[in-house]
């Protein structure tokens, strides 16, 4: 057979398996219909406690209830506009061995780019690199929409930047911020590029 030649690609799909398929979709409607937008999302304890019983990896319990949670979301713009200012958030926390830092948000006319920065204080584990699997989640009356925006460094400390609209308001009394799981297996692939030639500046 050819490459340009059509095969039938096995395909076991049966009714038994079509009903629950349904039952799962009915479901999430239903899901969505009750939250109203808002998030709703299990304890670190009910995740453990459904990975024992269900027998899943709680990383891919955490991109389920990810996946449920984009029930109501603001398009994002292409463009941010212009730089208005810069707002200090500074608010600092402390959980297994890392300091994680809410250091300031890029306020642009239609979105803020808040950004995170965390650092790795136990020097006494050898090499390492923070990979972390977070997302920022803002509390307030207002509906904030929230999505990766960048992220770099390496090692034992690195920074994550956050896009929110609409933008924060200057005064940040009434927010509060929070770093959430998502799933480990969510990530975007990025394409590695090794840079290992010498360059000559003349």
């Amino acid at each position: 057979m050819g490459w340009s030649e059509l095969r039938g690609i096995p395909n076991e799909y049966n009714q038994t398996i079509k009903e629950i398929d349904e039952r799962i979709i009915e479901l999430i409607s239903l899901r969505r219909t009750k939250v109203e937008g808002r998030r709703y999302y299990p304890s670190i304890e009910q995740i453990a406690e459904w990975s024992t019983r269900f027998e899943l990896d709680e990383s891919q319990i955490h991109y389920i209830m990810q996946s449920l949670q984009d029930q109501i979301r603001l398009d994002f713009p292409d463009e941010l506009g212009e730089l208005n200012n810069v707002l200090s958030i500074m608010k600092k926390s402390v959980a297994e061995s890392c300091e994680y830092t809410l250091t300031h948000a890029m306020q642009y006319e239609k979105a803020s780019i808040v950004f995170v920065e965390i650092k790795l204080l136990d020097n006494s584990q050898g090499e390492v690199h923070l990979k972390p699997n977070l997302f920022l989640h803002i509390i307030n009356n207002q509906q904030y929409s929230v999505r990766r925006h960048g992220s770099r460094g390496g090692g034992a400390q690195t920074e994550m930047q956050f896009m929110v609209i609409p933008p924060l308001p200057e005064n940040l009394e009434n927010l509060e911020f929070s770093l959430v799981p998502t799933a480990l297996f969510a990530e975007r692939k990025i394409k590695e590029v090794i840079l290992n030639k010498q360059i000559d500046f003349k």
